[in-house]
């Protein structure tokens, strides 16, 4: 089922959580509101499930205006961040509830409810535990529990508000990766909010980016990473160092570094500013004739296969991260209060007014 977001706004008092939002979202696809605290995704999500209303603008699903439509009536499976299971209940009886109490009209007879449950028991993993109650698993195993839950009244579109927010870091990668292999399973429209930028990137199909409930950008994980529409996606999306600069006649010059911008040669004389991921920077031990910067070591941290470095300009002061791998960290014999030389690999330039260049 497709979803179509179209003008929704949205104040709580004199605060403006969502304004004027549009989105698209295909059938079968798994998109990831992404964004701050405040940003406007859980707001955004509880609009589109119906537990709340929007003061404009309307929620179609497949055609459908379904914007005065109660939650139940939509037809929307909702999974919460703190699993929201009956404390009461073993597992079993928790997936089985939602088709239970259903209308004698459309509830379905013992039978296929009980092969219902066992159905998605074994989709989740975790047939072995219809008996339990939820006291009795893992954070992970009842937020698989919820989502089965979620799963046994087929709804047309599962909406997941931080679903794996109150894991630990192990916890959430493994149910990440079972959420990806699940969705391509059993491919039902879903949308979930995130403020985990990793978790976005690594299981959604699309990814909205919103900010002060207004979408900053749209697009695939490798799109919004590679291609930032703003300084805000830039910096939003992981680590980046930030290089004041002027632009002319086609050069960017940061410090003593003068880089070529073929995309900007009618921009003319301007201040910019480069961002660079640390991954993106090349460490060499001495000065080059194409200028680099110089900057001192303060700190290194050479856990597992990659080595971050802090650095401060000798320049400016400015500091500066770097990642390298930890082979070239070991051919350069790298130390704390070293200077070294750097220069960016790619970077991406804005003008201070957030247009991009």
């Amino acid at each position: 089922m497709s979803i179509e977001i179209s003008n929704i706004s949205k104040t709580f008092d004199s605060f403006k959580a969502l304004s004027n939002i549009d989105l698209k979202i295909n059938t079968g696809e798994l998109v990831a509101l992404l964004g701050p605290s405040g940003s406007g995704k859980t707001t955004l999500l509880r609009i589109i499930a119906g537990l709340e209303t929007s003061d404009a603008g309307n929620i179609i699903f497949d055609g459908e205006d379904n914007t005065e439509k109660s939650t139940q009536d939509r037809k929307v499976g909702f999974v919460f961040q703190h699993y929201a299971l009956f404390k009461h209940m073993t597992v079993f009886e928790n997936i089985a509830f939602g088709l239970k109490v259903r209308p004698s009209k459309l509830r379905p007879g013992k039978e296929y409810i009980e092969k219902k449950v066992h159905e998605l028991l074994a989709l989740v993993k975790m047939e072995e535990l219809a008996k339990r109650y939820p006291s009795q698993l893992s954070g992970g195993q009842r937020q698989r529990i919820a989502l089965a839950r979620a799963l046994a009244v087929e709804p047309k579109v599962l909406l997941l508000d931080e679903p794996f927010g109150a894991l630990d870091a192990k916890v959430r990668k493994d149910l990440r990766r079972w959420l990806r292999k699940l969705h391509d399973e059993y491919p039902i429209t879903s949308v979930f909010v995130t403020h985990d930028q990793e978790e976005a990137l690594d299981v959604a199909d699309r990814i909205v980016i919103l900010n002060q409930g207004r979408i900053e950008q749209i697009g695939t994980p490798e799109e919004v990473y590679d291609n930032p529409a703003n300084p805000f996606v830039y910096n939003f999306l992981g680590n980046v160092n930030l290089f004041h600069g002027r632009v002319h006649n086609g050069k960017i010059e940061l410090g003593g570094l003068k880089l070529d911008v073929p995309e900007n040669t009618e921009a003319g004389d301007r201040d910019v500013i480069s961002y660079i991921r640390p991954h993106d920077i090349e460490i060499s031990l001495e000065p080059a004739e194409n200028g680099f910067i110089a900057a001192a070591i303060i700190f290194i941290r050479a856990v597992g296969p990659i080595v971050n470095l802090e650095m401060k300009r000798i320049d400016t002061g400015d500091y500066i991260e770097v990642e390298i791998s930890k082979e070239i960290y070991k051919k350069l014999q790298l130390k704390e209060k070293q200077t070294v030389y750097v220069k960016p690999k790619d970077f991406k330039v804005f003008i201070p007014e957030d247009y991009i260049i």
